[in-house]
């Protein structure tokens, strides 16, 4: 058996080595089991399935059925513009290598018309899906859906659309975005520019010029991370808000939702602001996975959720960033956010070196938290000019002391004159 190994490996000799590039253009992976072992909803999804990953799993069966409706319609509509369901096939399987290709652990069993069918099915569904939410919500167009349709109606808002919204930003349960673009770009289909419409549907706003993802995932982190930059940095620990504040610094809400747009300067921090529900703690879970897992990205996110972690750590320090609304919405008590940016990134950090933290800003903290006279001043503030009646008293015993001071003076020049 030894000498077969050693004859298979003289033959693979004679054949050209492989592109170590084709393993870096990857986008959908499974997420590692020391990941999941610690906390398995968090990359799983909750009513739907898109692509193989997850297909065929019991508690996601119900919403196959509302996928056929969708691929239905889609298919009702590219027809009033003369396109047949054989025009859609064409199309893709155009695209199926590089579709199959882009996927870093496919099963074998998937073949090629079963994986061509996913993307099909999956692909329309998602597209339908925020084509019928964009016209309900955002625009005046009327919806080919009834308004009583339990998915892409208004009575599923309350809970289909938050919870397919999570679902399509789980990084096991990703389309490629060639999926998407080759289905919309078919004629009749109504969908326009992809992208713009995922921007729409995921409220994402770039403040650089838009370039190529690889699927919504990748689109939504890029959102997040879209100025600022970042550089290698020694220093590995962020004081808690409270001890900031307490030594001076005051902290403010940044201009963009960015997560690089965090900075300080005289004595100020800026940070931006997260908008918090119960589907951030897996959002951020899963882009900190495709930043460990995809050689070609940075761990901006990463370095985001521990910057966090670092600044909350108690109660208090959430109340102080909702009070300057650095952070909102609601997820229960305070301590559910303490508790959640601990646990992301002792999730994350086991298998995710930290190199990357907004330039400067934790150095120029320590810094400025160092000097004694920015403490004093803070610590005045804190006692006498936070509570007006506290104010008041200090102003009158100032006034005081400054009358007896004259009285004094007075009575000693009378004296002397005298």
């Amino acid at each position: 058996m030894a000498e077969q190994w050693i004859i298979d490996l003289t033959k693979q000799l004679d054949h050209p080595p492989s592109t170590d590039n084709e393993l870096w253009t990857k986008s959908i992976y499974r997420v590692p089991k020391i990941l999941t072992d610690v906390n398995r909803q968090a990359y799983e999804p909750r009513l739907a399935s898109f692509g193989p990953y997850h297909h065929g799993r019991r508690h996601l069966r119900p919403m196959e059925h509302h996928k056929h409706r969708a691929l239905i319609q889609f298919l009702r509509r590219i027809g009033k513009a003369s396109k047949s369901p054989n025009d859609v096939l064409v199309a893709m399987k155009q695209v199926e290598s590089s579709l199959r290709f882009a996927y870093d652990s496919l099963q074998t069993e998937v073949d090629k018309d079963e994986f061509l069918k996913l993307m099909i099915t999956d692909g329309c569904f998602a597209l339908e899906f925020m084509l019928s939410m964009m016209k309900r919500f955002a625009t005046e167009e009327q919806s080919e859906y009834d308004s009583n349709d339990p998915v892409f109606g208004e009575n599923g808002n309350k809970y289909v659309v938050p919870n397919l919204k999570r679902d399509m930003l789980l990084l096991e349960n990703q389309l490629p975005l060639l999926a998407l673009s080759t289905l919309a770009d078919i004629q009749g289909s109504g969908m326009g520019d992809v992208n713009s419409l995922i921007k729409l549907f995921y409220d994402i706003c770039w403040t650089s010029p838009l370039q190529r993802s690889f699927h919504i995932l990748e689109m939504y982190r890029k959102s997040m991370t879209s100025s600022g930059g970042y550089l290698q940095s020694n220093e590995e620990t962020v004081q808690s808000a409270t001890e900031l504040v307490d030594a001076g610094v005051s902290i403010c809400r940044s201009d963009t939702r960015s997560f690089r747009d965090i900075s300080f300067a005289g004595g100020k921090l800026s940070v931006p602001p997260l908008q918090m529900d119960d589907t951030t703690k897996s959002i951020l879970l899963n882009l900190m996975a495709f930043e460990c897992l995809h050689p070609a990205r940075r761990n901006e996110v990463t370095a985001y959720a521990s910057f966090m972690n670092g600044l909350i750590r108690t109660t208090d320090d959430v109340a102080l960033l909702r009070k300057e609304e650095i952070i909102t919405g609601l997820v229960g008590c305070d301590s559910n956010i303490v508790s959640m940016f601990s646990r992301i990134t002792m999730d994350s950090t086991r298998v995710v070196y930290i190199d990357v933290i907004q330039i400067d800003v934790i150095g120029k903290m320590a810094d400025y938290c160092k000097k004694n006279m920015h403490k004093w001043r803070a610590s005045f503030v804190h006692s006498y000019l936070k509570n007006p009646w506290v104010f008041i008293s200090l102003i009158s015993g100032v006034i005081l002391l400054s009358l007896t001071i004259v009285q004094t003076v007075y009575t000693e020049l009378s004296y002397y004159k005298s």
